[in-house]
């Protein structure tokens, strides 16, 4: 029989059963033939193919000539690059090929599109319940689905708590899986401790196809994370690696003849165990002229120093730092911590429980909370996080009220927090920063421990030396400022090593540094060592080409055809937003270094596409300096005469080396005056490169955060090097102008401001009058007409006089 419907409901009340056999007539090609099959509600269709008698050929990528193929009955495609269709000559299958098909009424479909004399199939067919274990379709086990995706899931630890609680498998397991899918499992923890193992039970894969057929394990969220490890022609693995995120991706190809595969199936599990940290980053030295990297943060190593009092927890590198009660960290001295983890469950219980972190004179404290379950009412259970050194002890009411003045953060019970919301994806950091060196971290809870439901607090320190590193934000994630009159005068930055605290980030890594040079120094910036940069733009993006580095006498430029965020690079950007360099992709050493000297404010962005806690991003290398020198800046001259000369300063001569300057200089009087200038200029650069700018002023501006560069109104005049010398002539009484310098270039500008004033004395003016206002204009006429009338009242008597 062909083109038939088989529904289960009609099946099962006519012969008591939900299964049974499809031989297909032998037809003479090319033809077709359709099995419309409706399963009840919590049912799936399940497909054995036994027989085929010249049903196509596999040409190497898909199936020619006829094919046999379960797809949803909705919608039928037929593109063979989706679909499952198999094909073949004569072929019988022991074990048969299994389809499986979870989406509702489905249609199996035979066609045949060439010549043949006799074509046919036989397969078996079950309605098969979804809840059904005893068969052999695979039901996933303890993960959710993630919606608007074909075949991708999510698994979090919370939900794969008992042995067997959480089973996964490629799509159609035990049956033949569809081709060309990518299907994403994503594994996720909430503790920083915890690490994720995956058992593979059967990997069955068809062999030498690892080009197309294949999983991958990465560490993190996105398919753009460093690989951790790739599997094809095993037939079991185990893998284990910490999180806090992993992403297994299976990958398929063309469904290749015999149909003797079935994907894999794995067995996950959630393992709570230390993890010692790993190496610090290397950070390389900075050369002359400029400082070398004067300040090296100590990670987590072999000899911690960790400090306690009465009983205190001891906690050793070699265990992997994980401090909870009692604990004293000091981020100094040899063995110092720096940055690291801690929580309360480290230790045996305390219903009072108190971490203090000690830091050097210059440090400043950061506490990032990722957990917390605090379960008493009325504030019994809390969390204080304090600034300075604070014990709990007798005097409550006194201390309380005194703790409390000096609270940064305060958590009251009843409260839990999770590091993730149920879609898996991290929380907003609740994060604080301390004004001093030290920090206390205060927790009261229940007298007595309950196993299902303990109290405890877990989350990451880090010690900011702001000496070094800069005043840090108490805002930001990862941002800090160096002033030029109190940062060091040489200085160096790196990538952030104090990754600890940044556990529950899984996504873009913004981390800045603002250099702010004072009104008589400028800010040199010379970027010396930068690791192999990378792009994580979506897949499927229209134009994903990565990233490159561009650079010309205006800068280095990132050019890429997707947004910048999508790509690792390091930027330096001005004050007023100008993107002075950029440096994206497989920037070759033989470039470096940049030097960018700047006599504003300047901005270094640290940008890493997809950060995650295993893979961390690319490493650099920065060094500093602020020169006394007043080049340039903001400055007012009330002189009638003067002159503005551009000075040397020293160059280091590297090939990417760029000056940018923006300089507003006021002239002003307060008397009536005509005033010239004359600007004058070596070079032969174009406009681009730099130019002078003359302005009319305007008072409001000035009063804005640009300062006098703000006052700078209608453009009267623009000079370019290429017109080597031009004097331009002021309107009469246009007593104050604004005169601004734009310069982005390898070269620094040569040019010389010169300017004069003539007091305007009857008719000498040179320039045309500015106009009178029109609210006067009545007033003026009426003076002209009054001393037009005098003196023809004069010269009348005069005339008469002289005639008697």
């Amino acid at each position: 029989m062909c083109n038939i419907t088989i529904d289960s409901r009609v099946l099962k009340s006519k012969s008591g059963k939900t299964f049974g056999q499809i031989k297909s007539p032998s037809i003479e090609g090319p033809s077709s033939c359709s099995y419309f099959l409706q399963p009840d509600a919590g049912q799936r269709v399940e497909i054995q193919l036994y027989r085929l008698v010249s049903v196509g050929r596999f040409n190497g990528s898909s199936c020619v000539g006829g094919w046999i193929q379960l797809g949803s009955a909705s919608a039928v495609r037929t593109d063979g690059a989706v679909e499952t269709r198999l094909c073949g000559a004569n072929e019988r299958y022991t074990p048969p090929v299994v389809l499986f098909a979870d989406h509702g009424a489905s249609m199996l479909e035979f066609k045949i599109t060439e010549r043949t004399v006799r074509s046919q199939f036989l397969a078996f067919f079950s309605f098969t319940s979804l809840s059904n274990t005893q068969g052999v379709g695979f039901h996933p086990k303890g993960g959710s689905r993630i919606p608007h995706t074909d075949c991708d899931w999510l698994y979090q630890d919370v939900s794969c708590r008992g042995p067997g609680a959480c089973v996964l498998a490629s799509p159609g397991y035990p049956g033949l899986y569809p081709p060309h899918r990518r299907c994403r499992y994503l594994f996720a923890t909430n503790s920083v401790h915890t690490r994720v193992k995956i058992i593979f039970t059967s990997i069955l894969l068809p062999r030498n196809h690892c080009t197309t057929d294949y999983l991958t394990l990465r560490a993190g969220s996105s398919p753009s994370a460093s690989l951790l490890g790739s599997l094809c022609s095993e037939r079991t693995a185990t893998l284990e690696h910490p999180g806090p995120n992993l992403l297994l991706e299976f990958n398929s190809g063309p469904l290749v003849p015999p149909y003797d595969y079935n994907g894999f199936i794995a067995k996950l599990e959630f393992i709570e165990r230390v993890d010692s940290s790993g190496a610090p980053p290397t950070v390389i030295p900075a050369s002359p002229p400029l400082a070398a990297l004067t300040h090296h943060n100590l990670e987590n190593g072999d000899g911690a120093s960790i400090d306690g009092n009465g009983g205190s927890n001891e906690v050793f590198g070699s265990s992997g730092g994980r401090m909870g009660c009692g604990a004293t960290i000091r981020g100094f001295g040899p063995g110092g911590l720096r940055s690291g983890h801690f929580d309360t469950r480290a230790t045996s219980w305390r219903s009072q429980c108190a971490i203090h972190l000690i830091g050097a004179s210059t440090d400043v404290v950061q506490v990032s909370l990722f957990n917390y379950n605090l379960r008493l009412q009325s504030c019994r259970s809390h969390i204080e996080i304090l600034e300075g050194l604070h014990e709990f002890n007798t005097r409550e009411r006194g201390d309380r009220s005194e703790r409390g003045d000096r609270a940064l953060l305060r958590v009251c019970g009843p409260a839990v927090r999770e590091a993730r919301d149920p879609s898996g994806r991290f929380l907003i950091r609740q994060a604080v920063t301390s004004k001093g060196a030290n920090l206390t971290i205060l927790v009261r809870r229940a007298s007595s421990q309950t196993v299902d439901e303990e109290e405890f607090v877990d989350g990451a320190f880090a010690f900011h030396d702001e000496q070094h590193e800069g005043t840090a934000s108490p805002d930001a994630t990862c941002a800090a400022t160096h002033y030029g009159l109190a940062a060091p005068a040489h200085g160096g930055v790196s990538a952030p090593s104090h990754h600890h605290i940044f556990w529950n980030i899984e996504e873009r890594l913004l981390c800045t540094h603002r250099f702010i040079p004072a009104s008589n120094q400028s800010v040199t910036i010379e970027i010396q060592h930068l690791d192999r940069m990378w792009s994580a733009e979506p897949t499927g993006t229209v134009g994903a080409s990565g990233c490159r580095t561009a650079c010309g006498d205006a800068g280095c430029e990132c050019r890429s055809t997707t947004p910048l965020y999508y790509h690792d690079h390091i930027a330096l950007v001005a004050g007023d937003g100008t993107h002075l360099s950029c440096l994206c992709g497989d920037f070759r050493p033989v470039w470096l270094p940049v030097v960018v000297r700047s006599w504003t404010s300047v901005r270094l962005e640290y940008s890493v596409a997809h950060y995650t806690y295993a893979s961390r991003g690319f490493d650099y290398a920065a060094a500093y300096s602020f020169n006394d020198d007043a080049t340039c800046g903001q400055r007012t001259y009330t002189t009638h005469s003067g002159e503005i000369s551009s000075r040397n300063v020293s160059v280091t001569g590297c090939l990417n080396e760029f000056f940018y300057q923006q300089c507003t200089w006021v002239l002003d009087s307060n008397v009536e005056r005509q005033l010239f200038i004359d600007i004058s200029s070596e070079q032969d650069k174009s406009c681009g490169s730099w130019n002078i700018t003359l302005h009319e002023w305007s008072g409001p501006g000035a009063q804005s955060d640009a300062g006098l560069a703000g006052a700078a109104g209608e453009l009267l005049y623009t000079f370019c090097a290429r017109h080597k010398n031009h004097t331009y002539t002021l309107p009469w009484r246009l007593n104050t102008v604004v005169i601004r310098l734009v310069a982005l270039s390898r070269q620094q500008p040569l040019y010389t401001i010169r300017w004069r004033s003539q007091v305007v004395r009857a008719n000498n003016r040179l320039g045309p009058p500015t106009p009178v206002p029109a609210a006067s204009a009545g007033a003026n006429t009426l003076f002209l007409s009054n001393t037009f009338i005098h003196s023809f009242i004069v010269l009348f008597f005069r005339n008469n006089i002289l005639m008697i």
